[in-house]
């Protein structure tokens, strides 16, 4: 096999081995990159049904363009043979990691989880479930960054599609209504994102025994242990969300992952504000072994770090935690927090007698926390100035979470995520043009997207390949970047790091250009133009 091509594919190594076939590693030599390359087993795709099945979940995953979801580029047949091409992964998968002890420090355990349900909750918003969350199914960089993988192809090998001896989904995160074969859905996810939590935190699985099907049967009957039992450290709001999220009976479970990202946002505030011990007043209370003497989980509380990530391209997810503060819901029947559409609005209904939700005004903050905040709203403004996008918004999100009322933070995250929109929107554009092969509509879509971002990671990948195409762009990128330096020189504003950094890439930009490389000319030349721009500007 190595050395053979599947499609326009050349297989440099293999992979792995899974269920539905094999792995490999190859080469897009069109692109200049490597891709990972999922087959799908021979007597899977020889069923006319399966392989129909197959289009439409791999139709169904290639729409999820988000930063914690792997990028699935092309699916198609090749002798025969279906595959899907997409994202190479570096860095371990959860499941190794968990099997190490790793992460040990709450922070980055923490930071993980935000991630998961974001990717989550985007998919559940674009109407895709996974069915076959695991540590195994979620794989981590070595910046930190999580990819949730194979979405949409677990229903592949789901109970209509078992192969003799085959052993339908991953026993130890099956949620209950799986296990009787009823049809899964993001309440399913729930559960099964939240037996990873369980393991996450604790080290040790949620239901746990010697036979697959004593596993089964305490998944459907009993109640894992309670998880400061096996982790008196961590905080109680996040052993309450695990077990809401691990409730038998879908109806009272989580109901999908914009609600548990929103409870985690909600706990994330909670804990940051050294209030690690007490309960989320609308959950319902985890069960929890009497404290140690002396045992103080606050002290695994500090405000969670910065999560790198290289994706420009971070779609919005569940917007409506944005405006509003810490989101609130309850499992069982006081209030139910609707996030609607993801369109950003917060709407409670109320049963009557219930106590009114929570407010949602921010804490009065003290001075370490104001200046924690200001940090963070600092480090937003100098990845939007950097052309970092997908990172300004991450890390104006954070600020946002420590001070819904920052004006800076929230005009730093509506302005990043314009940017991701836009480029989103052109980096599709480029992709379907560069699949048709149209060589004169993707020089057009590449200078679309380089004008909206210029350091979109596909824009850097495709330069090699516009480089000798692209002086008439270049020479338009210099005029505009040099009446953007001359605006910034008359302005009467010091020549600070935005200038000079702009300086350095027009210096760049020149010898690019000089020395025919007219792509990367543009792209520089546009980050210039950008940089002189926000001279001058808070």
């Amino acid at each position: 096999m190595i050395g053979s091509t599947i499609g326009k594919y050349e297989i440099v190594s293999k992979i792995g081995q899974g269920a539905m076939g094999e792995v490999y590693k190859a080469h897009d030599s069109l692109l200049n990159r490597y891709v990972a390359i999922k087959t799908i087993a021979s007597e899977m795709g020889g069923d006319d049904t399966l392989r129909k099945r197959f289009e439409r979940e791999a139709q169904s995953a290639a729409r999820l363009n988000h930063a914690n979801i792997i990028t699935i580029y092309e699916f198609g047949e090749s002798q025969g043979k279906l595959y899907m091409a997409m994202e190479l992964l570096e860095g371990r998968d959860l499941k190794k990691l968990i099997a190490n002890h790793q992460p040990t420090s709450l922070d980055d355990r923490l930071s993980l989880m935000v991630q998961i349900c974001e990717g989550l909750a985007f998919a559940h918003a674009h109407e895709v479930v996974h069915r076959d969350l695991k540590p195994a199914n979620i794989h981590v960089l070595a910046s930190g960054q999580v990819k949730i993988v194979d979405f949409g192809l677990a229903r592949l090998t789901g109970s209509e599609m078992t192969r003799t001896g085959m052993v339908i989904g991953t026993p130890h995160y099956m949620s209950p209504e799986q296990v009787r074969g009823e049809r899964a859905d993001t309440r399913s996810d729930v559960f099964s994102i939240g037996c990873v939590f369980y393991e996450l935190l604790t080290f040790h699985k949620a239901f746990d025994a010697p036979s697959m099907h004593s596993v089964l049967f305490k998944v459907m009957q009993e109640e894992p242990a309670p998880i400061q039992q096996l982790a008196p450290d961590v905080p109680l709001p996040l052993a309450q969300i695990v077990r809401a999220a691990l409730a038998k009976d879908p109806a009272s479970r989580i109901q999908n992952g914009a609600e548990l990202l929103a409870a985690l946002q909600q706990a994330t505030q909670v804990i940051g504000s050294g209030r690690a011990h007490e309960p989320l007043p609308n959950l319902p209370p985890p069960s929890v072994p009497a404290r140690p003497a002396g045992s103080d989980s606050s002290r695994m509380g500090s405000v969670v770090r910065s999560r790198p990530g290289d994706s420009q391209r971070r779609a919005a997810v569940a917007p409506a935690h944005r405006g509003a503060g810490p989101a609130a819901w309850v499992v069982g029947g006081i209030a139910l927090l609707v996030l609607v559409g993801l369109a950003g609005v917060v709407v409670w209904r109320v049963v009557p007698g219930a106590s009114p939700p929570p407010s949602t005004r921010p804490a009065q903050v003290d001075t370490l926390a104001r200046a924690v905040l200001e940090t963070q709203v600092e480090l937003a403004r100098k990845k939007l100035v950097g052309g970092d996008y997908a990172e300004a918004a991450r890390d104006a999100e954070k600020a946002l979470r420590l001070d819904p009322s920052s004006a800076e933070a929230r005009r730093i995250l509506d302005q990043a995520q314009s940017v991701i929109a836009e480029s989103t929107k052109a980096a599709e554009r480029l992709k379907a043009a560069v699949a048709k092969g149209d060589d004169a509509a993707s020089a057009e879509a590449f200078w679309g997207l380089v004008q909206v971002a210029p350091n979109d990671p596909l824009a850097a990948e495709m330069t090699s390949h516009f480089e000798g195409r692209m002086k008439d762009q270049a020479r338009e990128a210099q005029r505009l970047m040099g009446d953007a330096r001359a605006a910034a020189l008359s302005s009467g504003a010091d020549k600070g790091d935005r200038f000079l950094d702009g300086d350095a890439r027009r210096r760049e930009a020149d010898d690019d250009f000089k020395a025919g490389r007219f792509a990367s000319a543009a792209r520089r030349y546009v980050d210039a133009r950008n940089r002189f721009r926000l001279v001058g500007k808070s």
